[in-house]
């Protein structure tokens, strides 16, 4: 009688243990699938662009081949088992099966190493290969919780990680999607002179704070050159004018007049939210990039602004202005009151009533598009026509008057006989302090001569047509996208730069897929982060999504996506999401 339940209970825990290997060869070896679009569906609404690296395609098939040997090898075990269980007791037949039942699990042993060796070989060999020329000129490129930009609470640092020839004058920009308290960044108990001019506690020295008996600024920047030397906190100076948009400003110039100096940026575990939580991860976020030995004296330039003076357009436009380079989103956003004495007053939109009044437009002013576009948006609700309660956000737009003819005012800085700036928030600054070039010779003039004008005229007409992508790169399922390269989507027509954000335009894991919505968890993002902007050209814009260094993992599948919240510039949401669709796909949103 024991010697059954003794039998028993071997047939128990072979069985255990083959279901467990079983299990692991599942686990293991599964390959992985590039996400489907997802067109079409139902608000809120998104769409998927598929992206699978050729060295990912090798691993499938190298996957495959080991799993068939792994289950192979769990159904021997099986026999073996059975062969035990059948033995009653005879010591030949159970002699034989555990020969049977070793040389199973000596198979899965080595079929499992076989896999941990292939992964890290071609792991190895797709970062040798891959480099790209994005890296930092073969500098060390530090990050640390890369996966909190474009995946976390970050939307946009500059300058942007992994980037070379930065000018020693440049301002460290850092945009936030959730609001910080700003007393955790900086301290408004230890103001300097280039804070005049600010409200208060909206600029300062850094802060610091205790930790392990020293005095940490709330943000290190860090000179990787010389020996990881931190720049104290009376040396930089913090602002902000929403607490979502911080400006870091170093007293002194960044590296050498002698070469290149690299450095490293770490937004510390200090620094909270508005309700107390961190902001961050244990260790903060850090990234790097390489200064230059030269300073940026080129002011900035208006290369275009939409609505232009040759058409008139529908009366619930954006209006879009787009700069030659980075500029301080400080002095360029802000709430508008309609009084052009009263801040925000760097840009003003006029126009002239019926009864020759001179009027202002009142609206929000928001940077974006990696700091390179401001967008003005009216305050004044649309009447939509009789029987439509909104758009396709689900929402009631906002207009301009119409028909009517407005004027653009965009300021240049306050500037001294040298033409440096001298009040940064006198008006439209860039991201080294360089005032407005509005006539485009060159030199920075300050205003009036720099300010620079334009104009549009509105219909009484609403667009109320949604968005839709013509063509998307990668293609649906591609096998061979270089994991450095970008994800685009094209659009039928100017898209706002404004919802061109890590919010409505993300990459992430196909294993992390659960449906529309994106996945919470920041391990299911790149770990250098990434960032969205957008293109524009014919009066169509293409959304770009990039990552940084160490980019996507070629070992795994990825699924971009795009969702409803994406807007064209009369505020119409990307709903239906219109798109094209794999071959032999059926979805409302193909085309």
């Amino acid at each position: 009688m024991l010697a059954v339940i003794s039998q028993k209970r071997k047939t128990v825990a072979i069985a255990l243990v083959g279901a467990l290997c079983l299990a692991a060869v599942f686990v293991l070896f599964a390959p992985h699938v590039s996400a489907q679009a997802s067109l079409g569906l139902e608000f809120p609404q998104a769409s998927g662009l598929g992206t699978t690296d050729l060295k990912m395609l090798i691993a499938r098939i190298v996957r495959i081949v080991l799993g068939f040997l792994g289950i192979a090898a769990v159904i021997i075990n099986i026999y073996a088992g059975y062969l035990w269980m059948m033995s009653q007791g005879e010591e030949e037949k159970i002699e034989k099966a555990k020969k049977i039942l070793l040389n199973g699990v000596i198979g899965l042993v080595i079929i499992l190493s076989s896999y941990l060796i292939v992964s890290y070989v071609i792991s190895r060999f797709s970062e040798a290969i891959n480099s790209g020329p994005d890296q930092a000129g073969g500098r060390n490129d530090y990050i640390y919780n890369g996966e909190a930009l474009g995946g976390g609470i970050l939307e946009n640092v500059f300058p942007e990680p992994g980037s070379n020839g930065v000018p020693r004058n440049v301002l460290i920009m850092v945009t936030f999607k959730e609001a910080i308290d700003a007393a955790t960044v900086l301290d408004t108990n230890n103001v300097p002179a280039a804070c005049n001019g600010f409200a208060a506690g909206t600029c300062g020295f850094l802060k610091t704070f205790n930790v392990n008996n020293q005095e940490v600024p709330s943000v290190k920047i860090i000179n990787r050159s010389q020996n990881n030397q931190v720049l104290a906190a009376n040396q930089v100076v913090a602002m902000t004018n929403n607490n979502h948009t911080f400006i870091f400003d170093p007293v002194a110039y960044l590296g050498s007049e002698s070469g290149d100096t690299n450095y490293s940026i770490n937004i510390t575990d200090q620094v909270r939210k508005t309700g107390g939580s961190p902001a961050f991860l244990p260790g903060g976020y850090l990234w790097s990039f390489g200064v230059s030995s030269v300073l940026d004296v080129t002011p900035p330039r208006v290369e275009t602004i939409v609505p232009g003076a040759q058409n008139a357009v529908a009366k619930n436009t954006t209006v879009q202005i787009n700069f030659s380079e980075a500029v301080n989103a400080i002095s360029a956003t802000g709430l508008a009151t309609g009084n052009p004495n009263e801040p925000f007053n760097n840009i003003l939109i006029q126009y002239t009533d019926a009864n020759n009044n001179v009027l202002y437009m009142s609206g929000t002013a928001k940077i974006s598009n990696r700091f390179r576009t401001i967008e003005f948006i009216s305050s004044i609700p649309c009447q939509l026509p009789v029987g439509q309660q909104t758009n396709s956000c689900g929402v009631v737009p906002t207009c301009f008057p119409g028909p009517e003819d407005f004027q653009v005012l965009i300021k240049a800085a306050q500037v001294n006989d040298n033409h440096e700036t001298t009040n940064l928030l006198s008006g439209i600054t860039d991201s080294t302090g360089n005032s407005l070039d509005g006539n485009n010779n060159g030199i920075a003039d300050g205003p009036d001569a720099d300010n620079y004008s334009s104009n549009f005229s509105t219909t009484a007409d609403l667009d109320l047509t949604p968005p839709h992508i013509t063509a998307i790169v990668p293609v649906q399922a591609t096998a061979s996208a270089p994991k450095n390269s970008p994800i685009e989507a094209n659009f039928n027509e100017i898209i706002s730069a404004g919802s061109v954000v890590s919010d409505n335009f993300r990459i992430f894991e196909t294993s992390c897929n659960s449906g529309a919505d994106f996945p919470q968890s920041s391990s299911c993002y790149p770990a250098g982060g990434f960032g969205v902007y957008k293109e524009d050209a014919d009066n169509v814009s293409k959304v770009l999504l990039r990552t940084y260094d160490p980019y996507l993992d070629g070992l795994k599948s990825y699924n971009p996506r795009l969702n409803a919240q994406l807007k064209d510039l009369y505020q119409n949401c990307f709903n239906p999401a219109v798109g094209p669709c794999s071959a032999g796909q059926n979805s409302p949103g193909c085309q």
